[in-house]
């Protein structure tokens, strides 16, 4: 008998401005909840997301390139030219006037999926992505630097091949709305057969929306399937 996969979507706050030290992940995708002052915490998370759409805007380039990344070399090469950058530090990025000029530290896979989410927004390619056939196995190279559990992003990418409007409406939804809770849960459909026998999935929204976004982001990007070629 089958293993059976466990998915478990936590509806918690991230904090984009402190981060404290990650949990250990190991077989799962660790969960990042803090308590935290409702409205702080949204600041923070759109804090986070207007840098990521900010650097895309100033340095597209090089979040292309560090989403292209194979191996650390190049993840970190292309990593420290998007910290050093200046181009974003004095933008309006906060919508409350006691917070500005904070650093923001996410955790490095989501703020991974918030380059990817702010690349698809300005390519705008991903909405006309159609359902693949389920293939056999959903590895794919661009695993290996993401920092997250093989199982997590495979689950990511078969939800990117089989759900992609799924996941287009999931991010044009706002971060911690109803809208993104709805979207979130009509993605569950997918989510849970798409998840590898005997792996566990615990995260906040915030992470699930990182997962899935690099995941369409890298399904764009990639050249189609042989067998679907013209």
């Amino acid at each position: 008998m089958k293993a059976a996969s466990t998915l478990l979507i936590v509806a918690g706050a991230l904090v984009a401005q402190s981060v404290s030290a990650e949990p250990p992940i190991g077989s799962r995708l660790g969960e990042r909840t803090r308590t935290v002052n409702q409205r702080i915490g949204y600041d923070a998370l759109r804090t986070a997301h207007r840098t990521a759409e900010c650097l895309y805007f100033k340095r597209g380039s090089d979040v292309r390139a560090f989403l292209a990344a194979r191996n650390d070399a190049d993840l970190q090469r292309y990593g420290r030219a998007l910290s050093k950058s200046v181009e974003c530090a004095r933008a309006q990025l906060t919508d409350t006037p006691s917070i500005e000029g904070a650093a923001v530290m996410a955790p490095a896979d989501v703020m991974r999926g918030m380059y990817a989410e702010a690349a698809l927004l300005k390519m705008k390619t991903d909405d006309a992505l159609q359902p693949l056939p389920a293939q056999p196995s959903y590895a794919r190279d661009w695993f290996a630097v993401t920092g997250r559990p093989a199982a997590i992003d495979e689950m990511g990418a078969c939800t990117a091949d089989q759900n992609p409007a799924g996941i287009h409406a999931l991010l044009a939804t706002a971060p911690e709305s109803a809208e993104e809770i709805a979207a979130t849960k009509a993605l569950g459909a997918t989510l849970g057969p798409c998840l590898p026998q005997g792996a566990t999935l615990k995260a906040n929204r915030q992470s699930l929306r990182a997962v899935l976004a690099e995941a369409l982001y890298q399904r764009a990007v990639a050249p189609p399937p042989a067998d679907i070629q013209g």
